[in-house]
């Protein structure tokens, strides 16, 4: 017996980064896996400025929809502790 198919659910995620650099760091990072086909499955980003806006369209049931916000703020807090590192890097000395 097929199960019926679930309803399509929508979100849209909008972080802002502390600088462009690391908003653009966190766009290139992620626009690679947005080219993967899953079926149920859409998302796409875009830049503006220090802000990414991710706009995801899912069949999959709500859990899955829930999974993919959660891989994207992972991503982004990834992305800005290695920023935060690099930055720390370059300053060793506590800037005032």
């Amino acid at each position: 017996m097929r199960r019926n198919s679930s309803a399509e659910c929508f979100a849209v995620l909008e972080t802002i980064f502390s600088s462009g650099f690391e908003a653009q760091l966190a766009y290139l990072a992620m626009k690679p896996d947005e080219a993967f086909k899953v079926r149920g499955l859409r998302a796409s980003s875009s830049l503006r400025g220090r802000r990414i806006i991710v706009k995801v369209a899912c069949r999959r049931g709500l859990k899955s929809l829930a999974y993919t916000l959660l891989e994207y703020l992972h991503h982004f807090k990834m992305i800005q502790e290695a920023a935060s590192r690099l930055e720390e890097a370059k300053y060793p000395w506590p800037r005032a």
